[in-house]
């Protein structure tokens, strides 16, 4: 035995491969130890859903069941609250304006966690009952802050995510926004009955646990330039997909800022009822974008953006031939679905029409048209209701808008083929 007793026992000379692999250490890693969720390309699209769920589930569309309380504990007078609601809508404006000119930074995650942090901030500082002047600049900052995670979040994702399953992706991130529609109107009345400051409390601590869970998880593939500098389609076609959208825009507005009222004062059928409608388009929105996803899948994305459009116009003039229980459920459904289907199919079909930042870009002008056309409606609906006291004029209206979105993105879409 020589000195330590080991020296027999040490290779002499080099290692044929074959032992040198035995002597390389412990085996690999299995590629599922040791990796989150997130990590896994089948979940890449988790950190945008939570961004959908936070900027317009909760940032935005949670207000609308607690404006009636905002009104009632005499946070805000009815005209306050609206205001204060519209300065959300043009928060959103200013701030796709301004994602869709940063789109192409190499800082886009930096930004979409400041987003998110901004949107939990602001919902958590409406708990603090100071008055009109200190809720409506929260809730502009919280319009802001939902649009960048509208246009970059999905941007983010379709750069790691394979043309074949962009439509399926899409649509699981947009499923936030129909999860957070769920979510505020079956549980905020409620803590709105134990003190509005509970309620915006909750919902800013949501928000900060949405912001913490996707901050280390957006993939961060380059959102790489195409080769050529040529857009995918010519311009004039992209500007119809554009038109098309901000024509989904204007076309909804009624549904979104009159049905419950329609259900509850014109049909006479009180609070209550107008509050279930509400709960069926949440659980409609929760559902559309996925299964819109899916479709899009199978008969593809232009086709089943021309297709939405088309049945949401038909579902929002249904209460123009009956006002009947089934009638009302069934276009509540319908439009609630669509409603965060359509932006879903609209990010998935600008994935066809420009690649790289260009793509991004272009989602933040139709995000831009969308929001301009549906502050325009907001504005211009409310005053013809004011002076016509008419529901059903403006059902007819959004329903016409739609219809022809959908004849001006079927036109482009024959022009175009199959995508």
């Amino acid at each position: 035995m020589t000195r330590g007793g080991l020296a027999e026992f040490r290779p002499r000379g080099r290692l044929s491969p074959h032992r040198r692999t035995c002597y390389a250490g412990p085996p690999p890693q299995s590629p599922i130890q040791g990796k989150s969720v997130s990590d896994n390309p089948r979940f890449i699209w988790l950190p945008a859903l939570f961004g959908a769920l936070l900027g317009l589930g909760l940032a935005r569309f949670a207000y609308t069941p607690l404006l009636p309380a905002l009104v009632d504990q005499d946070w805000l007078s009815e005209p306050e609250a609206a205001f204060a609601g519209a300065a959300n809508l043009l928060g959103y404006l200013v701030g796709a304006l301004c994602a869709q000119a940063l789109a192409g930074r190499p800082e886009r995650i930096a930004m979409l966690n400041g987003a998110m942090l901004a949107a939990a901030v602001s919902l958590l500082a409406c708990a603090f009952p100071l008055g009109f002047v200190w809720i409506t600049p929260w809730r502009f900052i919280a319009g802001v802050a939902g649009a960048f995670m509208i246009v970059l979040g999905p941007a983010t994702v379709f750069a790691a995510t394979p043309p074949g399953s962009r439509a399926r992706v899409s649509g699981l991130i947009f499923m936030g926004v129909g999860l957070g529609i769920v979510l505020s109107g079956t549980f905020l009345p409620a803590l709105a009955g134990l003190g509005l400051s509970v309620a915006w409390a909750v919902l800013g601590l949501v928000g900060f646990a949405l912001t913490a869970l996707a901050w280390r998880r957006w993939p961060r593939t380059p959102i790489a330039t195409p080769p050529s500098a040529a857009p995918a389609v010519g311009r004039g076609l992209t500007l119809v997909f554009v038109f098309a959208y901000a024509m989904d825009g204007a076309g909804f507005v009624p549904h979104t800022l009159f049905l419950s009222d329609f259900v509850a004062r014109a049909l006479g059928q009180g609070e209550v009822a107008g509050g279930f409608y509400w709960a069926i388009f949440g659980i409609g929105a929760a559902m559309g974008a996925p299964v819109c996803g899916l479709i899009a899948s199978r008969f593809g994305l232009r086709e089943t953006f021309v297709a939405g459009l088309a049945v949401k116009g038909l579902a929002i003039a249904l209460p123009l031939v009956s006002t009947g229980a089934a009638s009302l459920m069934l276009t509540a459904f319908l439009v609630g679905a669509l409603t965060p289907a359509l932006a879903a199919l609209a990010a998935g079909v600008s994935t066809t029409l420009a690649q790289g930042p260009a793509q991004a870009r272009l989602f933040g002008a139709m995000t831009i048209a969308f929001a301009l056309a549906q502050a325009t409606a907001g504005f211009a609906l409310s005053w013809l209701f004011a002076t016509s006291q008419d529901h059903m004029i403006l059902f007819a209206i959004g329903s016409a808008l739609l219809l022809i979105g959908a004849l001006a993105a079927g036109a482009a879409t024959m022009r175009m083929g199959r995508t």
